[in-house]
């Protein structure tokens, strides 16, 4: 489900910092150039699509008789070189949002497919790959959307979302050991703790986590990580430097692994645009 007052808001804000209302180029078009036009939109890579209704806003927003015609959905998998659709309409509306409406789409796109491929990668349903909050500002809503319409779940949306006490929060609080607060668990957020070292699971453990996020430890550390929580919390695996740790993560007995990545290094999707 879309929140649409997001969609509009994040399309309205794109159109307008591209001053679609002001658009120079269409000083040169004369009266027989503004007939009806249609243009065909094709992906130039594989890809897993994703932001199909921003694609589609961008032009609706700017004029609702722009007439879309999709022959795929968001999640679908889409060899390249394919007839993704076809917008028809008064070609003023369509040239001055086209722009828009393609960002959206290839970011998003790009945050799927990037998405879909790590999940091949883990190959493994019983763990959970979970996107963070690196994301790009005011877009963030976009790019959760797109992992998930990938197949993965969210992670915090945002500070309200779940208690997370990671390293500065704990260099605050003067050690794990300092802490008074005991945590009883709740059905409306969760309370997780990130450590850095073995040292400090038992500690984070008597506070009563959710999740305990082991953040840049060794294979061999995981490993005896996972033997001391024996079930006491859920595991989460954070720091993950390349495709191949993630492999190497896939068999253990792990409940998460969240990675910045997915959101954070974006490549984008090529797409094309081409008048009929």
């Amino acid at each position: 489900m879309i929140d649409k007052k997001i969609l509009n808001t994040s399309v309205k804000n794109a159109l307008n910092e591209d001053d679609v209302f002001n658009d120079l180029s269409i000083r040169v078009l004369n009266k027989s150039a503004l007939k009806k036009v249609e243009a065909k939109l094709t992906n130039n890579e594989n890809l897993i699509i994703s932001g199909i209704q921003w694609f589609n806003h961008s032009f609706k927003l700017l004029d609702k008789s722009i007439k879309i015609k999709w022959n795929f959905k968001d999640g679908d998998y889409i060899p390249s070189n394919q007839d993704l659709c076809v917008v028809s309409g008064n070609p003023k509306s369509i040239l001055a949002a086209e722009r828009t409406a393609i960002n959206f789409l290839q970011f998003m796109s790009g945050i799927s497919t990037k998405t879909n491929n790590y999940l091949k990668i883990l190959n493994n349903k019983k763990i959970n790959l979970l996107d963070t909050r690196k994301t790009l500002p005011n877009l963030r809503y976009e790019q959760k959307y797109a992992t998930r319409i990938a197949g993965i779940k969210n992670h915090r949306f945002n500070l309200s979302d779940g208690l997370m006490l990671k390293d500065n929060h704990l260099k605050v609080l003067k050690g794990i050991d300092s802490i008074k607060y005991k945590h009883k668990k709740s059905k409306t957020y969760f309370f997780e703790i990130e450590v850095k070292k073995i040292s400090e699971i038992e500690p984070a453990l008597n506070l009563n986590p959710d999740i305990l996020m082991f953040d840049n430890f060794s294979l061999n550390q995981i490993k005896k990580g996972i033997d001391i929580v024996n079930k006491r919390a859920k595991i989460e695996i954070s720091g993950l430097k390349s495709e191949k740790d993630l492999k190497k993560l896939s068999k253990l007995k792990i409940d998460y692994i969240s990675m910045g990545d997915l959101t954070k290094n974006i490549k984008s999707i090529d797409f094309s645009l081409n008048l009929i």
